[in-house]
């Protein structure tokens, strides 16, 4: 089945489906086979390749030949990654930005039930599915989540529960996961893109922000479903304190960027436990590499020069 075999509405608002690929063929591969099933039409793929060795564009483009692949010559991160290709699809006048992990698989009425619930209302500037596990399927991964400024991670709604229609209603949310997040075309033109600072964790929490800031509203879509590989690539540096680092990192600088101060006293304290945590489990294990990559992201966060204004379009 190719995209040629399902023709193409144009009542529909147009997406385009931001994917990064990042020496991940087989996986990305997968995510773009199932978006060939999905009946909602008038989309398109913008793939962005952030800076691969493995030759895996060449290859999904070999295969894939109807993405429109944009290449990154390094790896940017996440949200810079990303942000090419957000970019590269408001310019050419997309109506909608899907971003969308690449260790995802859809569901073929996906696509048509996020658009049905982001048309229903003009204050409605971006949605996100539900998310399911891809090797426990029964299991809920994303069910619409929550983020006050004091926390350190978002609460997410029915994190590994049993998917048994609990989180089955429409409803608003304060967090909207980068693994799946849909936003209209003018919503980006008005807040920017990604934070690029961040670098890789975060940057979905702050652009949920921006979101609400706007006084748009951000919305869970349950009838929208896709199953989620979480951390594959991430995954693949895990060794190497990678998770431990930006995850330090970007707390620091969420902190600094977004929570006022009469709010540190109730922030810091448990900054401060998860950091204490964190280094006993991985002293515990004699992982200091770990350890050692938990600090740096501290002291990266503190002193890092936070930019001035929105990354814009």
């Amino acid at each position: 089945m190719t995209a040629a075999t399902h023709p193409m509405s144009l009542s529909e608002p147009r997406v385009s489906i931001v994917i990064l690929n990042w020496n991940s063929y087989e996986v990305t591969l997968d995510c773009l086979f199932s978006l060939r099933k999905m009946e909602y039409r008038n989309f398109e793929v913008v793939l962005v390749d952030n800076g691969s060795v493995d030759g895996s564009p060449e290859k999904l483009l070999e295969k894939a030949p109807e993405i429109r692949l944009v290449r990154n010559p390094t790896n940017l991160g996440f949200a810079a990654g990303s942000n090419v290709g957000i970019r590269d699809a408001v310019r050419r006048g997309t109506d909608y930005v899907l971003l969308l992990n690449n260790d995802t698989i859809v569901s073929p009425n996906f696509l048509t039930q996020l658009i049905s619930v982001a048309e229903s209302d003009e204050k409605i500037g971006a949605v996100s599915p539900k998310i399911l596990f891809f090797d426990h399927p029964d299991r809920l991964n994303y069910a619409g989540g929550e983020h006050r400024r004091w926390r350190l991670f978002p609460k997410i709604f029915g994190l590994r529960e049993l998917n048994d229609g609990t989180y089955d209603t429409t409803r608003e949310v304060s967090f909207l996961t980068g693994c799946a997040f849909l936003i209209k075309a003018e919503v980006v033109r008005q807040i920017g893109v990604l934070e690029e600072i961040y670098f890789h964790f975060y940057e979905d929490i702050e652009w949920s922000l921006r979101v609400l800031k706007a006084g748009y509203k951000a919305m869970y879509a349950p009838s929208a479903v896709i199953w989620h590989k979480e951390h594959y690539v991430t995954d693949k540096n895990q060794g190497n304190g990678f998770i431990e680092f930006y995850l330090a990192r970007a707390n620091v600088i969420f902190a600094r960027k977004h929570v006022p101060l009469k709010l540190w006293p109730f922030k810091m304290p448990f900054f401060a436990a998860w950091m204490v945590y964190r280094t006993l489990v991985f002293s515990f294990r004699w992982d200091w590499p770990k350890v050692l990559a938990l600090y740096k992201g501290f002291w990266a966060g503190c002193f890092l020069k936070l930019p001035e204004e929105k990354t814009k379009v």
